[in-house]
């Protein structure tokens, strides 16, 4: 025994203890009872009864470290920024039409290229990493939109073509404008013919006609050059006007004609458009 060794005197065992030895049984005890040691980024280790040696005890299916983040543009160039800052092999775009969203996944499931005699299976992959170009309407899609398929007093419907008519190209914004303050109709019924039933009574045809006054010319369609989302450039999309006499003035509107088909296409558009820019396969439908 050292000199410098203290020896104490355990009256129930009847045994000296050292104070080193104590110690020991201590640290002994406590990793016994709380033997896994927890990292950052999913590692584990824990101590094991083999002279307390620490071992790798993580999960083997546990994903690496990842970026953990949905970011939502507002154009099709921020997308594409984003995207090319972080796209690797694994990078998918997914176009939702309902949604009227182009998503780019950036940690997406990587390809089935392994040969089969290696015996390795693939990983699967986060899909954490996700930035998504929103589609929203134009203002001045928005503003139109607004006025579609209702009859307006005449008075209002002019008022918002002349807001508006910048966004005219055909016919000249100046003869829409026209046609909504000055224009005139009156609406009548004209009998055409009769038939003389089988009971003896004689049944009448007849059919109602719009006249304009002031020798208007009233074009049936226009067309206007505005963008459908924002950020886009102005596309051309065409509208039906109308116009009917009422007990309480002239009501005036339009339809559009064919525009989802134009949203449609658009929307493809932009999609393809960032696929060319990122080089990155495009998906039509939605991730479940």
């Amino acid at each position: 025994m050292s000199k410098t060794e203290t020896l104490s005197h355990d009256s129930n065992a009847g045994q000296v203890v050292r104070p080193g030895e104590t110690l020991e049984a201590v640290l002994k005890a406590a990793r016994i009872a709380d033997p896994v040691i927890d990292r950052p980024n999913g590692f584990a280790f824990a101590f094991v009864p083999e002279g307390f040696k620490m071992q790798d005890v993580s999960d083997p299916y546990q994903l690496p470290p990842r970026i953990q983040q949905r970011v939502t543009v507002d154009d099709a160039d921020s997308l594409i920024e984003y995207a090319r800052r972080f796209l690797d092999d694994r990078s998918v775009i997914i176009a939702d039409l309902d949604k009227l969203t182009i998503g780019v996944v950036l940690d997406w499931h990587s390809q089935n290229q392994v040969p089969e005699d290696i015996g390795v299976t693939l990983q699967p992959q986060p899909c954490q990493h996700v930035a998504a170009l929103r589609l929203r309407s134009s203002e001045e899609f928005a503003r139109w939109a607004a006025m579609e398929g209702v009859l307006h007093s005449q008075m209002e419907f002019a008022e918002f073509l002349d807001e508006n008519s910048s966004d005219i190209v055909d016919p000249d914004p100046a003869v829409m404008i026209e046609i909504a303050r000055d224009l005139e109709a009156t609406q009548g019924v004209a009998f055409k013919s009769g038939t003389r039933l089988q009971t003896g009574e004689r049944s009448f045809a007849y059919e109602t006609q719009t006249h304009v006054k002031n020798d208007l010319v009233v074009p049936q369609r226009f067309c206007l050059s505005i963008p459908l989302f924002f950020g886009e450039a102005p596309t051309e999309i065409e509208a039906s006007f109308r116009f009917r006499p009422n007990s309480d003035g002239l009501k005036l509107g339009y339809v559009w004609r064919r525009v989802e088909h134009v949203r449609q296409a658009k929307f493809q558009e932009i999609a393809f458009r960032v696929a060319e820019a990122t080089g990155l396969p495009v998906f039509q439908g939605r991730a479940e």
